[in-house]
């Protein structure tokens, strides 16, 4: 068969990129994947997973996710609304099928098990179910949507052994296990052992009766301050805060715990000084339940557990017989080094951005749309994810460098504005507001400054 775009990965961001390429382009497309189904990670994730930013900054350009609604209960009250996971993956099906498959230009195949080059130019995949092979030939590109592909815990293998005594299940089994046993050991110090203690906390388990295996201690965004929609001018307010603190200063310790005093970030243990950032986002309430939870084990990863002892990296530790032990493990986003977007006839969609996937993706699609060749990895310089906390500044730099060059692109920055995935979407209608005029400004007259002082950061990550 033939396809302009084939688009290999069905998640997030192989469904953004194509939304965004069935508006600005004519072109037939075919998305490949594994899954049966959309959505990608998102098939795979634990039942009381949420969104740890709002859902109207996630999902395809041209279909809100949810209602824009306030939460009105829980930890989270008062922001704006975070899809589960079952709403995520109900949207990417809607998607598909209204939006995508609609367009009489889009086809899904999935299910299939992309192959590479099949030696004579085509691309072969091969269906799962039936192991025949079908080779397509794009027309334009092959498009990689899943080079920085998750992580997750249904999938992930431990890197620790378990002594066969010992019950360890992952995360998604949780709600079904933890009847069973009174108490409970969550391994891992990331955003889904976060939800599993919280989920926990809910649920009527004593703090007392949870240990905590948290190998590093993280940075975290205040979620406050990244609230989309009617609160967009304090979102701007807090990203100025940011290029403010690395145009003032130069050791990345001391711009995240100025960005701390600031109420820009946040951690649990407040006595330790942090060494990793993800971008996760939390609420003050939420720190507060997860700081009742004391008994936490700081010896680094878990090496392997028996029915009286944990091993780990950095020495051992008595364990409590009969505990239900939660893997939370999972490394979660992809850490491929950094590539040119656009090669030849491929794209390989990456973080260009940080901290924003959909809209990274929706903009790649724009960019291979809208401009020539020779612009198009000038506009899309990838960015990383990282985990170290010393990173952190440089990767922030490296997207506020290639903002810059989106301002200098009028048609590039009306899109941006208008598209819902933006984190500061909708700020031209707020700058009337004091607090979105000057944070806008503030920024502005920073931001060049902060890139100038960390260089060497840029250089050291990206060269």
């Amino acid at each position: 068969m033939e396809t302009d775009y084939l688009i290999v990965g069905a998640g997030a961001a192989g469904l953004a990129f194509a939304d965004t390429l069935v508006d600005e382009t004519d072109a037939a497309i075919t998305l490949v994947d594994r899954r049966t189904e959309v959505g990608g990670h998102w098939q795979d994730a634990y039942p009381f997973v949420r969104l740890h930013l709002s859902s109207a900054l996630y999902g395809v350009n041209s279909t809100p996710l949810g209602d824009d609604q306030r939460q009105t209960s829980g930890r989270n009250a008062g922001f704006y609304e975070q899809a589960t996971g079952a709403e995520v993956c109900a949207y990417f099906d809607r998607v598909l099928h209204e939006r995508l498959e609609a367009s009489g230009r889009v086809t899904f195949l999935g299910g299939h098990d992309h192959l590479g080059e099949d030696g004579a130019g085509a691309q072969a995949v091969r269906d799962l179910a039936t192991d025949r092979v079908i080779h397509i030939q794009p027309r334009r590109r092959v498009v990689d949507a899943r080079y920085l592909e998750a992580s997750v815990p249904a999938t992930h293998r431990p890197s620790f052994t378990v002594a066969g005594d010992v019950r360890c299940v992952p995360v998604n089994d949780l709600p079904r296990c933890v009847d069973d046993h009174d108490h409970v050991t969550i391994l891992g110090g990331g955003k889904t052992s976060f939800d599993a203690c919280l989920w926990l906390l809910d649920h009527g388990v004593e703090p007392d009766d949870i240990r905590w295996v948290r190998p590093r201690e993280m940075w975290l965004t205040d979620r406050a301050g990244m609230q989309p929609l009617d609160d967009v001018g304090t979102l701007m307010d807090g990203l100025s805060r940011e290029t403010e603190a690395c145009a003032e200063l130069d050791r990345p310790v001391d711009i995240l715990e100025r960005l701390e005093e600031l109420g820009r970030f946040l951690r649990i243990d407040e006595t330790r000084l942090p060494t990793r950032w993800v971008g996760t986002m939390v609420s003050r309430p939420e720190v507060d339940s997860l700081r009742t939870i004391t008994d936490v084990v700081r010896l680094g990863h878990i090496a392997s557990i028996e029915a009286d002892l944990l091993s780990l990296t950095d020495g051992e530790v008595p364990s409590r017989r009969g505990s239900l032990y939660v893997d939370c493990s999972a490394a979660g986003l992809n850490q491929n080094p950094p590539r040119p977007v656009f090669t030849g006839d491929r794209i390989t969609i990456q973080n260009v951005r940080h901290n924003s996937p959909s809209f990274n993706a929706a903009l790649i699609a724009w960019v291979e749309a809208r401009r020539e060749e020779h612009d198009k990895n000038r506009l899309t310089a990838p960015n990383r994810y990282v985990s170290d906390a010393d990173d952190a500044i440089g990767v922030h730099c490296r997207s506020w460098m290639t903002e810059a060059t989106w301002r200098q692109d009028r048609e590039l920055s009306t899109w941006i504005d208008a598209s819902r995935l933006n984190l500061t979407h909708g700020l031209r209608d707020h700058l009337a507001e004091p607090v979105a005029r000057a944070g806008t400004q503030r920024y502005l007259e920073t931001v060049g400054a902060a890139v100038a002082r960390h260089q060497d950061a840029v250089h050291a990550l990206f060269g």
